[in-house]
């Protein structure tokens, strides 16, 4: 029977039980996760950044597939000793048809260590200096934390591709047609300690396969992305009242995020809701009074100036046309994409905070998605949604579909992720990540999002992207000045690129596939999701020093040069104008 040939960027995770439920729809909780609760999600969410197909093959099935799609790494996200025979025997079985790369921790039993795995030594090392020594160019590390690891026994067919401070915590040894590495740490747990550890996970699964590879280059990027435009908690909230920002100050935004080469998400809301006190303040809607106000109803973001007269702030203009102005200037410079922030960011039942007593000191009345909005949305409509209501107000002011849904206040719940899948948001936003794959939101605790003003180039060591995120309240309280001081100190600790989430979903919504064919190169790279999003460019590559490649991005080819770095990297360029307009 002939085998099927492996295929290069793609990777079959071995799960234990209990981890990534078929009958789920979200992996992960967008919250914090022990390092033994997800340690299949890590590996499966750092393959997705990187750009790279992922199989699902459940150890707790109770056989083995007879036959199943060749990948070029198989990562067995669980305890080793845990496997049983049948699936010792199905991992021998691979590595006996291809030459595939397989990836594990260390075991401890002889069942597994018989075959399949070397073991770790009781005592463990603790050191700061990471070294890959595996195939590729050497990469050297320094962790800012100490890293804790358990060093690997060697026999003569052992090779040392990683050390921690000498003591050898990554080994490989070929055995049938390919190649066992052992890793002498949890992944997640090392993940945990120090950035370094996932900069070390990356260079394993790139350089240790025998296929080419390509991959997404996050190095020093971070998402730039600013909460709150369109919001009335600025009016109506006691603890969070300021004025909005003039069109000049969206101007002022607009040259910052210019000279660096910049895009800014705007995390926006697109409905503004009254409290119907027409003592508190005067509410014009597109330039007229809006004539008799009524508690609880919601206008369009885009058409409202609202004067304080009684209210956190007399005499203060809001004027939210002049902000929708603004940021129309800056999308139509090409600096920045407005995603979704809820649609009120505030209780969906409007009437009810109206109508209560403490409508502008509780913060609760300030959240959208959470468990307390989660029992009155049960009860609607879903056409009524406050997703659906904001997709279609984005539709109609801004002509744009967002990628992403940032939770106001950080409140939801599996329903608000579901409803915004069966929307076709491709990013969940919080303090984690959650990245649409196979019609699931998977959380990610490698993509974290630092507050702007609070710059440390530890969140750059993994090689992964960051969110800097802010409020449009930081710029409204310390002026332009704020945002140039933040990015500056940021820059000067190491970020290169400053980008939006669309361009981050740009890429996590595609697979990257290398082929080689008759001495020359091809770089595919497909769509798993929205195939109207930018193009991507940061396509990094190992393997034979080609000069020049094809790329076909969603079936449309172009012609690209391959530049070679001093650590045998080749970087992707190609020209703009070859692609059609989408």
């Amino acid at each position: 029977m002939t085998m099927p040939e492996a295929t290069s960027n793609s990777v079959t995770l071995l799960v234990g039980p209990g981890q990534l439920p078929i009958s789920s729809r979200v992996w992960g909780t967008g919250g914090w996760l022990f390092p033994e609760e997800r340690e299949a999600l890590d590996w499966l969410t750092l393959c997705r950044l990187l750009g790279w197909e992922v199989r699902i093959q459940r150890a707790d099935e109770p056989t083995p597939p007879r036959e199943s799609a060749a990948s070029s790494c198989i990562v067995v996200a669980c305890d080793p000793d845990a496997l049983s025979d049948d699936y010792l025997a199905w991992l021998e079985a691979q590595l006996a048809k291809s030459p595939v790369l397989v990836i594990m921790r260390a075991a401890t039993s002889q069942k597994t260590l018989s075959d399949l795995c070397t073991e770790a030594q009781a005592a463990p090392v603790t050191g700061r200096a990471l070294l890959w020594r595996g195939p590729g160019a050497e990469q050297k590390w320094h962790c800012r934390k100490p890293l804790a690891a358990r060093p690997l026994r060697l026999t003569d067919d052992h090779h040392i591709w990683a050390t921690l401070d000498g003591a050898p915590i990554s080994v490989a040894r070929r055995f049938r047609c390919g190649v066992i590495v052992a890793l002498g740490f949890h992944p997640s747990e090392a993940r945990d300690s120090d950035g370094a550890a996932s900069a070390l996970l990356q260079q394993l699964l790139i350089s240790g396969s025998h296929v080419p590879a390509a991959w997404f280059d996050w190095r020093n990027t971070m998402v730039l992305r600013m909460d709150d435009p369109g919001g009335a908690q600025n009016v109506h909230s006691q603890s969070w009242s300021h004025r909005k920002l003039s069109e000049a100050d969206w101007q002022a935004i607009g040259i910052e995020l210019s000279r660096r080469n910049a895009k800014l998400s705007l995390a926006y809301i697109a409905g503004w809701v009254d409290d119907g006190d027409t003592a508190r303040g005067k509410l014009l809607l597109n330039g007229s009074d809006v004539g008799e106000r009524v508690a609880g109803a919601i206008y369009d973001s885009p058409l409202v100036v609202y004067d304080d007269l009684r209210g956190h702030a007399p005499g203060t203009r809001h004027d939210y046309t002049a902000e929708y102005r603004g940021i129309q200037k800056l999308s139509r410079a090409g600096l920045s994409e407005v995603e979704l922030h809820g649609y009120t960011h505030m209780h969906p039942d409007t009437k009810q905070w109206a109508d209560s007593g403490d409508r502008y000191q509780s913060v609760n009345w300030f959240r959208e998605l959470g468990r307390d909005a989660a029992r009155y949305l049960d009860s609607r409509d879903p056409g009524s949604h406050p997703l659906a209501q904001a997709l279609a107000r984005f539709k109609k002011y801004f002509a744009v579909k967002p990628t992403t849904l940032v939770a106001p206040g950080e409140a939801f719940d599996e329903a608000a992720q579901i409803k915004a899948l069966d929307l076709g948001v491709e990013l969940f936003g919080s303090y984690y990540l959650g990245i649409r794959y196979d019609n699931r939101f998977c959380w990610t605790q490698h993509v974290c999002s630092p507050y702007l003003n609070e710059p440390d180039g530890a969140w750059l060591d993994s090689g992964l992207p960051i969110v800097g995120y802010f409020h449009d309240r930081d710029l409204a309280l310390n002026g332009i000045e704020w945002l140039s001081s933040a990015l500056d100190r940021w820059q000067e600790l190491g970020v290169e690129r400053l980008i939006d989430y669309r361009e981050l979903a740009a890429s996590a919504t595609r697979t990257l596939q290398v082929q080689e064919r008759d001495g020359s190169l091809r770089i595919v790279v497909r769509s798993v999701g929205r195939r109207d999003l930018p193009r991507p460019k940061n396509i990094l590559l190992s393997g034979p020093k080609y000069s020049c490649a094809t790329v076909v991005i969603d079936g449309i080819e172009v012609a690209a040069t391959i530049e070679w770095d001093d650590n045998d990297i080749g970087h992707l360029r190609w020209s703009d104008r070859e692609l059609p307009d989408k």
